[in-house]
């Protein structure tokens, strides 16, 4: 387990862990409302955000490597050449993620991932023409440093006319983006609404502030960054049925299962 040694204090902890893991197992299968309770668990009894020091690198890694994404971009010839590239540049800033069991990711590796990222869903037309009809698009983020490169997607949104309102965790939750990192990776200033709403990984409408909520169901759009969102999807289709737009990679066997494609699959679903 990230930060934790082989101390009686790191024990100790890892027994507590095991026995809420048993309590929950007998109240829900949701795998994220699990997550969720397991990691404040932890953080609790280390009184600090074991993933700060690596959500600075990957913000860092993905502002040096904007530059580049914004000149392929701005060098494309109309709007929807602009628009799915900036969903792939979305993508790939997914790939980055440090709480997958079993996924590792190469940051060197991801600068030349644009020339040969290939969709195993593809329905950005269909988002792209959702988009263009759209005045209010909600856009639930994911990690820190991937939503460095979510601001590209989030410029094309603008310029088709829509109001973009961003949700980042309120309190850290492994290495997503609290408005810490959103606020280091310019995040804020490319939407027109920056929120912090709930400092956990499970999204249903018991947990989601009212503000925020009256947005999932006002919204024309909800963008729904990573496997996590994906696995709420159940609990925000409870809200609102339809007007999703999936942008994950697949980094596990069970999601690219339920998906139908293969591990390390790349998905920009309409849902």
């Amino acid at each position: 387990m990230k930060v934790l040694d082989d101390s009686p204090e790191a024990c100790e902890i890892c027994l507590e862990v095991i026995q809420m893991f048993s309590e929950l197992l007998k109240k829900t299968r949701h795998t994220t409302k699990i997550a969720t309770e397991l990691y404040r668990l932890v953080r609790r009894r280390l009184g600090v955000d074991p993933y700060r020091i690596d959500k600075k690198e990957a913000t860092r890694w993905a502002l040096e490597m904007l530059p580049k994404a914004l000149e392929i971009i701005n060098g494309l010839g109309n709007s929807f050449e602009r628009f799915n590239a900036a969903v792939k540049f979305s993508l790939i800033g997914n790939a980055i993620d440090l709480g997958v069991s079993g996924y590792a990711f190469d940051l060197s590796i991801l600068n030349d991932a644009f020339q040969s990222i290939k969709l195993d869903i593809d329905n950005v037309t269909e988002a792209y023409e959702l988009a263009k009809k759209a005045l209010a698009i909600l856009y639930v983020c994911d990690n820190a440093g991937e939503i460095v490169l979510d601001r590209l997607l989030i410029r094309e949104f603008k310029k088709m006319g829509a109001k973009v309102t961003v949700v980042v965790r309120s309190e850290p939750y492994q290495n997503d983006a609290t408005m810490e990192e959103a606020e280091e990776s310019g995040v804020v200033n490319e939407a027109d609404e920056a929120l912090a709403a709930g400092d956990c990984t499970y999204l249903a409408s018991e947990v989601l502030p009212e503000y925020v909520l009256g947005l999932f169901k006002s919204a024309d759009l909800v963008v729904l960054k990573g496997m996590a969102n994906y696995e709420n999807l159940e609990n925000l289709r409870r809200i609102r049925r339809k007007g999703y737009f999936l942008l994950l990679r697949a980094k596990c066997n069970p999601i690219a299962k339920t998906l139908k494609i293969d591990r390390g699959g790349y998905i920009a679903k309409v849902v």
